[in-house]
């Protein structure tokens, strides 16, 4: 099963960053931007990991936002 392979940073990761794309996808992306920058001074400070993942969860909200974007 999928859930098993991940760690629960992963999935913490991803959680944060799948709210974050929620706020893009309802038009907020200012709020999914400090939501997710937050997560990621915290995790700076606290957690190295969590840190490293939340990096790439911001690649994706960029993508997404990117991709919202295009179809305006």
């Amino acid at each position: 099963m999928l859930g098993n392979s991940l760690t629960s940073k992963q999935i913490v990761a991803f959680k944060i960053g799948a709210r974050a794309r929620k706020f893009a996808v309802e038009g907020c992306a200012i709020e999914g931007y400090d939501y997710l920058y937050g997560c990621i001074a915290d995790a700076q400070v606290r957690d190295p990991d969590l840190h490293t993942l939340l990096q790439t969860e911001l690649t994706k909200f960029e993508q997404r936002v990117a991709e919202l974007d295009d179809q305006i």
